[in-house]
């Protein structure tokens, strides 16, 4: 199968492509990301005997990881013609994009799975997970707040309003999108297409936003953020003002949000659902790329090394070393790390001591994880998805701390849906 780049001569195979497996062409989102949103260039297909068999689409972001900005590859509508389903088709094709975003300098690439059991071999781990939460309106009421004003949006021109709100949103968090004012408008634009966007209001300005849909009785918001708990309090107000008109309120918030703890009369136990709703998957290209480069603590010092086995990616495997100094994490694979020790012992006589022996193995995606803070690696070693490879438990132990000291978890939130 020959994988490339689409060209306008595909248009209308990628079309087809996109209707059978996602939206039929009459529907108002499918004709407006064809107009506004889809370039060829950036939809990756395969080609077996000069038909088109599968493709993706490789939505160009840049994230916010670990305090650094990465340029990422958002990979969406994996889709197969049927006529080639069950070949592994899609796989080749992933494997295509892998090589692609690298030589384009985005050692990471993210996706919202439709079936995580298809991915997660490939090497990709969850980053983000969100609560679902859902109740009925008239419970909302009890731990609301009604805002000083609240308005709902018509259009794009007031995007500043939101990304006020979805600044302070972010602020201490991470994996999340940059958005700036061309990314909102297409953002609220889509939104608008079939559904409302509700801002509210304090005294000193916005407050809080709410993108939601209303079917069947049903509101569904796929998108809240707000600055303050004031904020919050007001977005449950507002959805609570929909007794009468829906049935259940669904919405979504960060896993690190514990404000369940604070619901009055133990509203998780009996009138507010709240469970887990896996949102994103990430997967590490290159490691050295990746990890070269984040910021740690300048108190950190000390190197780790380990052992990553990559089965989708096998020339991803061996041994990688992680080095804190001077408040970054400097990261070699052990054939460069050797090569470099060799060139640098040459010329100065000096000797530079053996490259460390591993501390741990892991797979490509607990890196992932790893990566970008879903989880540390103590976390990762107790539920068994990293195994500890040194017999010194003291050293081990010690090991594991300074990793976890320059890898610390994050609060990671992410809330792009295409």
């Amino acid at each position: 199968m020959k994988i490339r780049k689409s060209t306008l001569s595909d248009e209308s195979d990628v079309k087809a492509l996109w209707g059978y497996c996602f939206e039929p062409p009459t529907d108002p989102f499918f004709q407006w990301y064809f107009k506004e949103l889809a370039k060829p260039e950036e939809i990756l297909v395969g080609e077996n005997q000069g038909s088109i068999a599968c493709d993706l689409h490789r939505r160009p972001y840049d994230l916010s990881i670990r305090g650094l900005r990465y340029p990422v590859d958002y990979i969406v509508g994996v889709a197969t013609h049927p006529a080639a389903r069950m070949r592994g088709y899609a796989k080749v094709l992933i494997r295509g994009e892998f090589h692609l975003a690298l030589k384009e300098d985005k050692p990471f690439v993210i996706l919202m799975p439709s079936a995580a059991s298809f991915y997660l071999p490939m090497g990709f781990g969850f980053y983000a997970h969100q609560w679902e939460r859902s109740a009925a309106p008239e419970r909302l009421a009890a731990l609301g707040r009604r805002a000083e004003s609240c308005r709902t949006l018509t259009s794009s021109n007031d995007w500043k309003d939101l990304a006020s709100i979805y600044r302070e949103y972010t602020k201490k968090r991470n994996g999340w999108a940059y958005r700036d004012e061309k990314s909102w408008e297409k953002h609220i634009d889509a939104q608008l297409l079939e559904g409302y966007i509700a801002v509210t209001y304090d005294r000193k300005g916005p407050s809080g936003y709410l993108f939601y849909t209303l079917d069947d009785r049903k509101m569904i918001a796929s998108e809240m953020a707000f600055k303050n708990e004031a904020g919050r309090k007001a977005l449950y107000a507002f959805m609570a003002g929909h007794q009468g008109s829906v049935d259940t309120c669904v919405w979504y918030e960060p896993l690190d949000d514990h404000s369940f703890r604070y619901w009055q009369d133990g509203a998780e136990h009996t009138y507010i659902k709240n469970r887990t709703f896996p949102f994103m998957l990430g997967r590490v290209i290159d490691p050295v790329i990746a990890f070269d480069g984040l910021p740690c603590s300048k108190e950190i010092k000390g190197e780790i090394a380990f052992q990553l086995i990559d089965s989708f990616l096998p020339e991803n495997s061996g041994i990688y070393v992680l080095r804190a100094e001077d408040g970054r994490i400097h990261a070699l694979k052990e054939d460069v790390f050797y090569d470099l020790k060799c060139h640098i012992e040459d010329i100065s006589g000096l000797r530079l001591g053996s490259v460390p022996d591993p501390v741990f193995s892991i797979d490509a995606g607990s890196l992932a994880e790893l990566f970008m803070g879903a989880a540390d690696l103590s976390e990762l070693v107790e539920a068994e998805r990293a195994k500890i490879l040194l017999s010194d438990d003291e050293a081990a132990e010690k090991a594991v701390d300074l990793a976890v000291a320059m890898l610390p978890r994050e609060r990671n939130w992410i809330n792009e849906w295409f």
